[in-house]
Order: structure tokens, then C-alpha cells, then sequence
């Protein structure tokens, strides 16, 4: 697919003030600008960070009225559910409030809705096992800001709720005791891009906080806080980064709890892991249980010390994450089919009774990747279709789906992904409307993907103390992405295809040679032949090969020059 570069580019000036000042490099400087990043001490919290950088919890809206009924539950010996969601996000959730609400002295029991039979948000069937459970306070996880009705229908069984989501909050909220989300308009909390996890640490780290319990180790929570702020692919910036950083290292500690080191096993994982290998290692086998069946004892592989145990799920979710594979490949393939070639459309808008809808939204994100324009797959039964959405950075899809709403049976969401139902005989409107949406709100170059290129740079500038210098940027993520580094004019030494259609190369510029690998960018071979020169964007590596370490750059763009 063809990709717009895009040279990030800031005065000189400005950079060698920032590099002086903070004595780093003029490349992390820029990398850093492009960040948002422009005051030296943002810059020292960013590239050092620290738990004394969390926020106040009580900034967030409806904190105090959350942590004061929960303080009462514990005063009347009451028992609290806690009603999840069944991706990672609302699982990790879930297992935090269980465990640490447990040591706080509150009974608990909880429920993650099955993704086929109860869908999205607080269930019915969650309010009736609250029932079962004797509860009378259900506190939600990663869920319930758009679920109005089922908190009125608890409220009307007598039993109170506390929302916590980080979802875009509907112009109404429910009638809950508390409704803590850091999207609510009257929101002054610094930091809005928590995921589910995020806030429901945030309301144990307010309730030990306010009941003076020191012998709560929030950084023993970090690993939940971790993985399911990785998986929801929120941006790894401020209080984020914060929770990435001090989660992955007990992710990565060989004390890690019981149900991370059972599940590092059956994947195969050995040694150190970062963000981006967790989010094809273990956060899909996370996902999987919740794709294809009930995601209840993932729960229980983060709150069990059974080894066995913790080893028997772990195992199970290895089975379920092939079989989702599988699935999702069927899926693919059929939605590919349905595309015209070369007339995809404003918005790609897809349904079939054939689909699983627990593999729907990997394949939507799928096809935005391969066609770069906002997609909703759905899945049909019994003449109702349940979608999920994607889509790409200039196009807001809550707003969009909000303004179809008198379409939709119910819908909910943010930014790049939302889900959403609606009668089959309205997926006509509902195509012709997005695509409307999408043509009024984007131009012809919004639906061309970028390559964004952090730093313009010499061969001359490159070394191993700049590879440990942009090593401070880790944990990479959603709005951190490893910095791509550009250079223009690059002379070609030699060139081959190695191993599986993989470009390599050796460049140089003026007297400098580095070695270069394009993975699966064989295909590029026949446009180099005429090519005086090459611009260049790349990604900068140690290649680590017979005992010795030496300078590689990873490609992720060429364009000849004549």
C-alpha cells in the first residue's frame, strides 16, 4: 500500500536548547517534541518514570461517593460483585478488584457476561448472580456507562452500582451510586487515557489510601494494570507509562504470580518481555477464551496460587487461542471476498451469519490495516446483526456511530473501536449513512496511511550510545511507537533476497556503511536497479550474531531516487 511520508521536523534551535539543557542527544530531543513533549521537566518524568508521578484518585469524578459506599459494605459485612467484560482489559479489571477488595475485608464474588449470549456491558444475567450471591453493591470493570437500564433494573432489586469504564460517557448517565470515568465532561482527573484496569486501580488505590491500609501493595497489582492497559491500546504516555514500566517488570520477575508465570510457559516465553511481544503472546491467549466461549476462569488464573491449576487454565487457553486463530482466518478470507477489488468504499460495512462475532473486531482491525479507512464487520443472528468497529486515527468512530444511533438497538465505544447492534433490515441505512459520514468528515489524504518519521538524521549520528539513549523511550505503545529515523541520499553497496522474500542490504553514506534488513520487502529488488540513491526510513537496532554486536537498521520504507 502506497504510504505518505511525513518528516517530523522543529526549529534548531529549540532542539539544541532541549538537547543542552536535559544532555541528550538532538535526535531523542526531536523524538521527545514529537511526543508533545517540550518543557524539561515533562521530559525527566517521561523518560524516568516514577510511581510518585500517579495522580490523586479523588480528581476523578464520583471518587469520593464510590469509596464511601464501599467503606459502608465493609461496615455492614456486605457482599459486592464485581461485573467485568470479557476481553483482557475487563478481565485484569475484574481480578484486581476481587483480590485487593478481598484483603480490604469486603466479601466478593463476580461475573464476566458471556460475549455470544449476553454481549457487551452489565448483563441481566450479572444482576441475577448478584441475587444468587446475596450482593447487594455490584461495582462494574471496564463496563456499564452506556447501560443505563440494567442499572435501573438492579437499583429496582435493591442493590446499589458503582460504575467504573473509561469509555465515551452516552449525554446520560446511568443512576448509579457513582459513575467514575475519567470521559466525563466534568472530569478535571490529568490523565483521561486510562483503560478499564487503569480506573479500577484507581478506586482500590483511593479506598486503601483513604482507610490508611499501607499493607496494600498497589505495585503488586502493576502486572493486571500492565497487561490489560497493553491490550486495550490506549496511549503508553503519562500515568500509563507509569503502570507499563513497573507492571512489565514483575511481568518479567521470575516471583511473578502464579497464573503470569503458568501462562508465559504455554506460550512459550522465556526470558524478558515488552509491551509489543505481549500483545502476541500472552494478551491473545487472554483474549481467547473470551472469544469463543466464558472468559470466567481467566479470573481465576490471576487469583489462583494452585500451580496445577493455574498450569490447567493456561493450557486451555493455548487450545482456545489455536482454534481462535483458525476462526479468524476463515473470516478473513470470506470479508476479503466480499470487497470489490479496488473499490473498497468510504467505509467498509460487512455481514454474515457464517462469522463468529468473538474474531470480528481482530479481523476488522485487520482490514484497516490492509485498506486504511474505518470498518464494521457483523455478525447476524435471528435477524439481528452485532458489530464491531475500527478505525483509523482521523476518523473519530463514537462520534460517527452516535450520530446513527436512531438506527441502532445499542452501541458504545471510543475513538479507533466501538461496538454496536442493530436490526438486519437497517445495515442498508446504516452502510449508506457511515459512508456520508466518512466522505464529509475526511478528505481524499486522510485515507492515505503515514509514515511518520521521528527524526531526519545523518549515518554519521547514528551509534550505540544513541541505541540507549531511545532505549529510555521504552515501554513502546499506542502513541510511543518505536521512533523511525529517516536519511536521504543513501548510496546501495550491494543487495540480496535472504530467507523468506527478506530485502537486505548494505548502505552507505559518505564514508559510513550500515547494514540494513527489510523484512518481507523482497518485492522492492526490482525497483532498485535504476535508482542513483535511496531515501531511507528505518528503525534502529543492535544485530547481535556469532558473539558480536553491531549496528543494523530495520527498514519500513525506500523510495529510489533517479
Amino acid at each position: 500500500m502506497h504510504r505518505n511520508w511525513l518528516v517530523n521536523r522543529t526549529n534548531q534551535e529549540f532542539l539544541a536548547y532541549l538537547s543542552n539543557k536535559i544532555s541528550i542527544s538532538p535526535v531523542l530531543a526531536q523524538v521527545l517534541v514529537n511526543r508533545g513533549m517540550k518543557d524539561s521537566g515533562l521530559i525527566k518524568d517521561f523518560l524516568y518514570p516514577s510511581l510518585k508521578n500517579m495522580h490523586d484518585p479523588f480528581l476523578m469524578p464520583d471518587m469520593r461517593a464510590a469509596v464511601d459506599r464501599l467503606k459502608s459494605a465493609i461496615d455492614r459485612d456486605e457482599t459486592v460483585l464485581i461485573h467485568g467484560d470479557y476481553d483482557a482489559d475487563g478481565i485484569t479489571a475484574t481480578a484486581l478488584l476481587v483480590s485487593t477488595l478481598g484483603k480490604l475485608g469486603l466479601k466478593t464474588c463476580y461475573h464476566i457476561p458471556n460475549r455470544i449470549t449476553e454481549g457487551y456491558g452489565l448483563s441481566n444475567k450479572g444482576i441475577q448472580k448478584a441475587r444468587a450471591c446475596n450482593a447487594h453493591l455490584i461495582i462494574t470493570a471496564d463496563c456499564g456507562i452506556s447501560s443505563e437500564d440494567e442499572v435501573a433494573a438492579a437499583a429496582s432489586l435493591g442493590m446499589d452500582v458503582i460504575v467504573t469504564d473509561h469509555h465515551e460517557p452516552p449525554d446520560k448517565l446511568p443512576a448509579a451510586v457513582a459513575v467514575v470515568d475519567p470521559h466525563r465532561t466534568d472530569s478535571v482527573y490529568p490523565f483521561r487515557q486510562l483503560a478499564g484496569v487503569g480506573v479500577a486501580f484507581k478506586l482500590v488505590q483511593a479506598l486503601a489510601q483513604d482507610m490508611g491500609r499501607d499493607d496494600i501493595d498497589l505495585e503488586e497489582l502493576l502486572d493486571l494494570v500492565a497487561l490489560g492497559t497493553i491490550a486495550d491500546s490506549v496511549p503508553l504516555l503519562g500515568e500509563n507509562r507509569v503502570f507499563v514500566t513497573f507492571g512489565l517488570k514483575r511481568i518479567n520477575d521470575s516471583l511473578a504470580r502464579t497464573g503470569v508465570m503458568a501462562l508465559k510457559e504455554s506460550a512459550g516465553v522465556n526470558g524478558g518481555s515488552r509491551a509489543g511481544s505481549l500483545s502476541f503472546s500472552l494478551i491473545p491467549r487472554i483474549n481467547a477464551a473470551g472469544r469463543l466461549d466464558d472468559a470466567g476462569e481467566v479470573v481465576e488464573l490471576f487469583l489462583t496460587e494452585d500451580r496445577a491449576r493455574a498450569e490447567a487454565i493456561a493450557q486451555l487457553l493455548e487450545e482456545q487461542n489455536r482454534t481462535r486463530q483458525k476462526i479468524e482466518a476463515d473470516v478473513l478470507k470470506a470479508a476479503l471476498e466480499m470487497i470489490a477489488p479496488g473499490d473498497a468504499g468510504p467505509a467498509i460495512v460487512l455481514a454474515s451469519p457464517d462469522w463468529h462475532p468473538g474474531v470480528i473486531g481482530i479481523v476488522a482491525s485487520r482490514l484497516v490495516d490492509m485498506f486504511y479507512r474505518p470498518v464494521f464487520l457483523f455478525s447476524v443472528k435471528d435477524s439481528i446483526a452485532k458489530g464491531s468497529a475500527r478505525s483509523i486515527f482521523p476518523f473519530h468512530l463514537y462520534r460517527a456511530i452516535n450520530e446513527c444511533s436512531e438506527l441502532l438497538l445499542g452501541y458504545g465505544g471510543h475513538r479507533q473501536a466501538a461496538g454496536l447492534r442493530l436490526d438486519l433490515e437497517n445495515l442498508p441505512a446504516f452502510r449508506d449513512r457511515m459512508n456520508k459520514i466518512v466522505e464529509e468528515n475526511l478528505k481524499p489524504e486522510d485515507m492515505v496511511p503515514v509514515l511518520e518519521i521521528d527524526a531526519a538524521v545523518r549515518f554519521s549520528d547514528l551509534s550505540f550510545n544513541l541505541i540507549n539513549e531511545l532505549a529510555l523511550l521504552e515501554p513502546y505503545g499506542d502513541s510511543n511507537k518505536q521512533p523511525v529515523l529517516g536519511a536521504r541520499d543513501i548510496e546501495i553497496v550491494n543487495q540480496k533476497i535472504v530467507g523468506n522474500n527478506h530485502l537486505k542490504m548494505q548502505l552507505r553514506q559518505e564514508h559510513m556503511s550500515m547494514d540494513t534488513i527489510g523484512f518481507s520487502m523482497g518485492k522492492q529488488l526490482d525497483n532498485l536497479g535504476k535508482a542513483s540513491s535511496l531515501d531511507i526510513a528505518f528503525v534502529l537496532q543492535v544485530n547481535e550474531w556469532n558473539n558480536s554486536r553491531n549496528l543494523q537498521l530495520q527498514l519500513r520504507g525506500i523510495r529510489p531516487r533517479s
